[in-house]
């Protein structure tokens, strides 16, 4: 009897952690300026309770009138299929920046900092995709998005074989195949960068 519950007892730890493992979805991306490999990015989706999470990080270095190193990383949380909250945070040897953004039942307040770029305000309406998102999931049907980074609820465009965004000046190109992303072409202040899938 002792023998069958020990038993019954790993087998549970080990279909529960089989569980867990599935439940998570990962992603590697390479992350390129002009054709040259600066770093990557790791995309992860994970079940926490209710909530669904998504996290981004990525550690690049490259030259920019002196070298930069950037460590980046996000976490961006859902429940029910609403946006609750962001937590990023962005060093770099030149500064360090940072976005926060929480539901807080009818309106979200969003404090966040970026190269050259600072915001403070409320946006009071439900949101249900973000930049995170495009890493798991073709934007159909989407007509709008959280940019985590600057805090600012952007318009998502078909534009052919490529989705296009428009986040404070900057146009962001994601290229799907299958309903995966493959290539995110990506304009930034300091250096414009590529993400392509990894296999």
């Amino acid at each position: 009897m002792k023998m069958r519950l020990l038993i019954i007892a790993v087998l549970g730890v080990f279909l529960g952690a089989t569980d867990f493992s599935n439940a998570q979805q990962v992603q590697k991306y390479d992350v390129s300026i002009a054709g040259i490999s600066i770093g990557e990015m790791t995309a992860k989706k994970f079940d926490r309770g209710e909530e669904v999470v998504y996290e981004l990080s990525s550690n690049v270095s490259f030259w920019f009138f002196g070298r930069i190193n950037l460590d980046y990383f996000t976490k961006t949380t859902y429940k029910d299929g609403l946006l609750r909250t962001v937590r990023l945070t962005s060093n770099t040897n030149r500064g360090n920046f940072k976005s926060d953004i929480d539901w807080k039942g009818d309106h979200y307040k969003v404090q966040t900092t970026n190269y050259k770029y600072e915001l403070d305000t409320t946006i009071h309406k439900p949101l249900y995709f973000s930049a995170a998102v495009f890493y798991f999931q073709e934007p159909k049907q989407v007509k709008e998005f959280m940019a985590e980074a600057y805090g600012l609820v952007s318009p998502i465009v078909k534009k052919g074989e490529y989705y296009e965004v428009d986040v404070n000046g900057n146009r962001n190109r994601f290229y799907y195949k299958n309903g995966e992303l493959e290539k995110a072409v990506m304009q930034f202040p300091v250096k414009n960068y590529v993400i392509t899938r990894k296999d």
